[in-house]
């Protein structure tokens, strides 16, 4: 237990500095204000443990210790986003920003990992004569642990996993340790728990969504597994791929947007009302097409979409006209469309999920070609999964740095008011044109496209206007690292046709037992050492 908590406090450390990094950089002062929260958490943990002890000397007392530290240092990543996103509403900046960070994220577990030790010589001490031969040896065991924790973080865990999944099996090491001596109804209790906390949020919602209604179809194709569920509550069909829903209509047959992103669209119309020829890159449910469409009569529209089966379906059971000369349906990569394709006034990027994200879609090379395939003042609007703060902003602000090397004027619009910390379906919006569109030349284009343009407008007035979270990087065909941006939004792993590696969803538990192997094994060699030494000097 001393041996796992010194290794742990370390690997906390480091991985903060990381979990901090895109907020506050990697200055002093964060490394700074690491450093001493740190050591002033274990400070208040030597004394409060120590006296804890003398008053509880108890087993199960230790190991729950142990184990609460471990449900706080598994809550570290949940909060993280929700704690920075109040440091900087705070405005405390670069100096005091990642001290009161580290403060509300890492004193408790910390404090808590620091009363391990006094606790355990406490518990181990039984004459009063020895009690500095225990002291000095649970004191190296621990400097032990901390020096493995430290080497085996830097050198194989952030080389090879992400900042949330490691912070996250530490916190299921803790509680693993945490169940030594107690019942196998305790384990099972806590298993439970730390599983509970464990499961994505995204990866569950959608699976109650999709028990929620009637299964009408279901396939395997060449990228995904693809349902169709029927809710007669809500009066909706919803398109799912691998079980996240990607498309919904009303079964009425009304073509009004039950998803509010797909509404968004429309703005494109704020900065050209004269928008005739449109390109959708990702079909699913044709959601957004069949809308432009029926509001729109003058309005040509392509779409392109990579799985046939997708196609399949959007014409068997979301009434997509298979005969209507305004609509012409390809499948085909949308990349390699654009090879011969001609040119638009509208370019709409609806091919992002909130599991996989195709990265040459979002490279400079791939916005250079968009841009050769767009008529004077044209507009590309992108559907992105993603927060405007925290680590899951960094895909969105790196693509708006490598969409900014391109075209003049980038706009960002949240389509829910809730925290800026919190994933959701964001929309950017992309002018050719060199002039900045005020407020009032939006209404006036919007008024010569739609008479009733209040939504539209109410939408208009999400527009985001602060400074990016994040300082992004550009990405380019050669090195566009999506998944990694991507794996703090999902917190999971997907292959590269978007399906969920069934691995990921319990990729913790597995690095949480390559630390428990590794941490068993350094500690039994060390073990092995004292008993051969202790041999000698008794020889």
């Amino acid at each position: 237990m001393v041996f796992v908590s010194g290794a742990v406090v370390m690997s906390v450390e480091l991985m903060a500095s990381r979990l901090f990094a895109p907020t506050f950089g990697n200055s002093i002062f964060v490394w700074g204000s690491l450093i001493g929260v740190i050591m002033i958490a274990l400070s208040i943990g030597y004394w409060y443990g120590g006296k804890q002890a003398d008053i509880n000397p108890y087993f199960h007392v230790l190991s729950s210790i142990i184990l609460i530290s471990g449900i706080f240092v598994i809550l570290i990543p949940i909060t993280a986003p929700f704690v920075l996103e109040l440091v900087q509403f705070l405005r405390l900046g670069e100096m005091f920003g990642p001290l009161l960070a580290a403060t509300l994220l890492l004193v408790i577990p910390t404090v808590l990992l620091g009363m391990v030790s006094p606790y355990s010589i406490r518990l181990v001490t039984e004459d009063v004569v020895k009690l500095g031969s225990i002291s000095g040896s649970l004191s190296s065991i621990n400097t032990a642990g901390s020096i493995f924790g430290t080497f085996f973080t830097v050198f194989v865990l952030i080389p090879n996993f992400g900042t949330r999944e490691i912070l996250t099996s530490l916190g299921v090491v803790l509680v693993v340790v945490s169940l030594m001596g107690r019942t196998w109804k305790d384990g099972v209790f806590v298993f439970l728990l730390v599983t509970l906390l464990l499961v994505p949020e995204v990866f569950v919602a959608s699976k109650l969504r999709v028990l929620g209604g009637r299964v009408i179809y279901r396939k395997e194709t060449p990228y995904s597994t693809l349902t169709v569920i029927e809710k007669k509550g809500p009066g909706t069909l919803t398109l799912f791929l691998d079980d996240l829903s990607h498309s919904s209509m009303y079964l009425n047959g009304s073509n009004k947007a039950v998803f509010r992103y797909t509404d968004y669209f429309n703005m494109a119309f704020a900065y050209n009302p004269n928008i005739s020829e449109v390109l959708f890159i990702g079909g699913g449910g044709f959601s957004g097409p069949k809308q432009f469409l029926e509001r729109y009569p003058w309005v040509n529209v392509d779409v392109v979409e990579i799985d046939p089966d997708v196609v399949d379906a959007a014409y068997r059971f979301f009434n997509v006209p298979r005969d209507d000369p305004r609509l012409d349906v390809f499948v085909m990569d949308g990349r390699a469309f654009l090879v011969d394709a001609p040119s638009y006034d509208l370019i709409v990027l609806d091919a992002y999920s909130p599991t996989y994200v195709p990265f040459h879609l979002m490279t400079l090379e791939f916005h250079s070609e968009l841009n050769e395939h767009l008529n004077a003042d044209g507009v590309i609007v992108s559907n992105l999964i993603t927060s405007l703060v925290g680590d899951t902003s960094e895909l969105l602000w790196s693509e708006v740095k490598t969409v900014e090397q391109v075209f003049p004027n980038v706009y960002l619009f949240p389509t829910k008011n809730i925290l800026s910390s919190l994933v959701q379906n964001l929309i950017m919006v992309v002018h050719e044109s060199q002039e900045v569109i005020s407020d009032e030349e939006a209404s006036e284009n919007i008024m010569q496209v739609l008479p009733d343009n209040t939504k539209v407008m109410r939408y208009y007035d999400n527009l985001y206007t602060g400074e990016p979270a994040v300082e992004g990087i550009i990405l380019v065909d050669n090195y566009a690292p999506v998944d990694t941006l991507l794996n703090p939004v999902t917190k999971m792993s997907y292959e590269r046709s978007g399906r969920l590696n069934e691995s990921s969803f319990i990729s913790q538990y597995l690095l949480a037992g390559l630390w428990i192997i590794s941490l068993g094994a350094i500690y039994f060699i060390i073990n092995s050492w004292n008993r051969r030494q202790s041999v000698s000097s008794s020889i």
